[in-house]
């Protein structure tokens, strides 16, 4: 088979054929190994005969034979120019990438569809996962559909959230949701001690291991969103803002930016005040180690991406370009409590229903509020912000009614 794409190591530049799956590579734990494409038919970008799928963009997406795609239902949603918000920022144009409508309400169906299909191709028909709610979700319905085996590894302190987001949805999937290829397995209590399990039983059986950052696949499906965001600008945004925990959403944006551009806009990367320390890294406020816990007490209702470590995404995400670092809701919950009402009737004006703004959707407005008021975001700035999932079922001292 021709090589269409491979995987280079961003520290070494050693290349790997990317016919089996690797976390990183040899030289080192950090050896981040993005796929690089070297054969694409820019005539055949995006690929018409596959409508609103997202494998209408398979010239850039890590497969060979489409009869290995699945297809997952996840559409394009066009973007929504925000006359209220542009107004209350004082920025011209505003618009918001409303993912919360994919069928599993967030943007993680986006990583999903390319592991998955990516995994198939290569003959693994289990693989290793952990996950507190959104992306396990995602992932075990992307299972299903696959016919492959998902060993998903869930801490204690999620199980009640958890079992109703699985719950929830082996109601309303049916036979898109099958529990018969999901084996849970409960197990630590944080997310990290989740991880780690999950790294040992993969370890053992051999299997793939799918977790954040280092799994490349995952940057290739989420990307795909902002190949949509590029299709209905017809051009690049001067600005992208999103919550992030690991920040792979920006990173992926970053990617396709540049394979699209050759550059790519600024970012920015926001957390709430509660659980910011990849902000407090980027202001030198602590060593910026990977993997350094500097979050002892985490402050913040925002638990999806409440990560109290300097995730192995960090130096990354300094390389691709401006990145700012930005924290939001100083003060903690009580300060959320206050604003976070506010900031819903900011979404509602501009038509986006309550439900489908979550927490994280909050925080990032409300950096993009910081970010102009600092003066970095300009007026004539074309601003896309990532409302990337739904309102969670079990918040509401926060945000009171869901309208």
């Amino acid at each position: 088979m021709a090589r269409r794409f491979y995987q280079q190591c961003v520290k070494c530049k050693k290349i790997y054929s990317a016919e089996k799956h690797i976390r990183n590579c040899s030289c080192s734990p950090q050896g981040l190994l993005p796929f690089v494409y070297e054969d694409v038919k820019w005539s055949n970008f995006p690929d018409s005969k596959y409508g609103d799928s997202v494998w209408r963009f398979h010239e850039l997406l890590p497969i060979h034979n489409m009869d290995f795609a699945i297809e997952l239902e996840i559409k394009k949603y066009p973007l929504i120019k925000c006359k209220h918000i542009a107004k209350e920022l004082g920025v011209e144009e505003v618009y918001i990438k409303l993912d919360s409508l994919q069928p599993t309400e967030s943007f993680k169906d986006r990583e999903a569809f390319v592991t998955l299909s990516r995994l198939r191709e290569m003959g693994y028909r289990d693989l290793v996962s952990a996950s507190t709610g959104d992306s396990g979700i995602a992932y075990c319905r992307a299972a299903s559909i696959a016919k492959m085996h998902l060993h998903m590894f869930v801490p204690k302190s999620a199980k009640k959230r958890w079992e109703e987001l699985y719950n929830r949805m082996v109601k309303h999937a049916g036979g898109r949701f099958n529990p018969d290829y999901i084996s849970l397995f409960y197990r630590g209590e944080t997310l990290d001690e989740a991880i780690v399990e999950a790294y040992k039983f993969s370890e053992e059986k051999g299997l793939p291991l799918d977790y954040w950052f280092y799994n490349q696949l995952r940057t290739e499906g989420m990307k795909t969103l902002c190949f949509e965001v590029l299709e209905d600008l017809g051009r690049m945004p001067d600005w992208y803002i999103q919550a992030v925990g690991s920040g792979t959403g920006i990173f992926s944006f970053n990617k396709a930016c540049r394979e699209i551009y050759g550059k790519s806009p600024n970012f920015g990367a926001i957390q709430p005040a509660g659980c910011a320390p990849m902000v407090m890294a980027s202001r030198g406020l602590v060593s910026g180690v990977v993997g350094e816990r500097v979050v002892e007490n985490i402050d913040t209702y925002v638990s999806g991406i409440a990560i109290p470590i300097i995730f192995e995404s960090y130096p990354h995400l300094r390389n691709i370009g401006t990145v700012v670092f930005e924290d939001v809701f100083a003060g903690g919950r009580q300060t959320e409590i206050k604003e976070f009402p506010r900031l819903r009737e900011l979404f509602q004006s501009d038509g986006i229903p309550s439900d489908k703004a979550g927490l994280e959707s909050l925080v990032a407005l409300a950096g993009a509020e910081k970010l102009v008021k600092s003066g970095k975001i300009h007026p004539g700035d074309i601003v896309v912000i990532g409302c990337t999932g739904r309102m969670r079922l079990d918040i509401t001292e926060p945000v009171g009614e869901l309208k």
